[in-house]
């Protein structure tokens, strides 16, 4: 009965919350063709499809971890997709550094805090993801590169000042921004892509501009994420506008680490490339004109995500994510071997023990 109670009153929350970003849009929809806070574009802007003959790319990583009595193993495996397209049809498909790849096996530093795990795990993935797409950019000169996940370093990936990991977070953002320098060198446009964004930004701006307008109430957007909320503003073939990353690069924990070039050209918008599906973000560094580079970027990312109702994300990280992705089964393999070679000392003693 418990977990029946539960499952009625978290349905009814749910379907609440739904119903309130449901009628708060239905209040902004005025807002659409108004001009936005950028000055440039409007609230909302239709995306043009165009057909297109380049290469693409796009990078993933799979890892799985499992704790050993003295440090971390984790098992990563990171694939580069190469799509060549003709006239918007898909002609060669490449893959680096190979279609079928091995899991890389890795031990974490020892004498790790908790804190400073999950932080180890998630910067050695975002190292092999960097460097394989400095390699597939200097190897394969594609047209645009698309990122699973965010275009920089998450703020949950920031070790404490005093950390053992800081100098592999430090590594990371020098590889991010070699990143960016190569790209530009090459002529490629990184898209980065994230399919649950949990971001605010959109709203604040809204906020923002609703204090001095008269159609709407700002209190209305509380307990909004940009995601559930865009959900219902925007139309399938619709993105937003173009705004940065942050309002306050200086105070940011991420950016303020960064190179002032590439800080403040980091730009923002979401675009909606199914009816039955989330809007997805999409992160780009601008180069001057954000406009222009975002009905391109919109172009291509929707033309690549509108397959599946159900699911929009570009084909191409599919692809990556489908070669890269890891199992469970995949590090028992690895663990179990150290065991046959260390002997029982090395199991976490909560899996040692001789009473189920």
């Amino acid at each position: 009965m418990y977990l029946d109670d539960f499952i009625e009153n978290a349905s009814q929350t749910i379907n609440a919350t739904h119903s309130l970003h449901e009628k708060t849009t239905q209040r902004l929809l005025p807002l659409k063709q108004q001009l936005s806070p950028n000055g440039v574009e409007n609230f909302t802007e239709n995306i043009i499809p165009k057909e297109f003959s380049c290469k693409l790319a796009g990078v993933d990583s799979g890892f799985v971890s499992k704790k050993l009595s003295f440090m971390d193993l984790v098992l990563v495996r990171t694939v580069g997709a190469i799509f060549s397209f003709e006239s918007s049809v898909l002609a060669k498909a490449e893959y680096y550094p190979s279609a079928v790849l091995l899991p890389e096996p890795v031990l974490l530093k020892n004498g790790l805090e908790k804190d400073e795990e999950q932080q180890s795990i998630s910067l050695v993935r975002l190292e092999r993801e960097v460097q394989t797409s400095i390699d597939i950019i200097e190897k394969y000169h594609p047209k645009y590169l698309f990122i699973d996940g965010s275009i920089l370093p998450q703020y949950q990936d920031k070790p404490r000042k005093e950390s053992v990991i800081s100098d592999d977070y430090n590594s990371i953002l020098t590889l991010f921004q070699k990143l960016y320098e190569v790209a530009e060198k090459n002529e490629c446009t990184l898209i980065s892509c994230i399919e649950d964004s949990r971001g605010s930004r959109f709203k604040q701006l809204l906020s923002l501009f609703l204090e001095a307008k008269p159609i709407g109430n700002a209190i209305l957007l509380n307990g909004a994420n940009d995601s559930a909320l865009l959900d219902y503003f925007l139309l399938k073939g619709e993105r937003t506008f173009c705004f940065p990353y942050t309002s306050s690069i200086s105070a940011h924990p991420i950016l303020k680490d960064y190179k002032e070039k590439w800080s403040k050209n980091i730009r923002v918008f979401y675009l909606k490339a199914s009816d039955f599906d989330r809007p997805l973000r999409i992160e780009f560094i601008s180069k001057g004109n954000s406009k222009k580079e975002a009905d391109e970027i919109a172009s291509i990312v929707y033309s690549l995500s509108s397959i599946h109702k159900e699911y929009s994300y570009p084909t191409i990280l599919i692809e990556a994510d489908l070669r890269a992705r890891l199992n469970e089964q995949d590090i028992s393999i690895v663990y179990d071997k150290l065991v046959d070679k260390l002997g029982p000392k090395v199991r976490m003693r909560r899996n040692a023990r001789p009473f189920k």
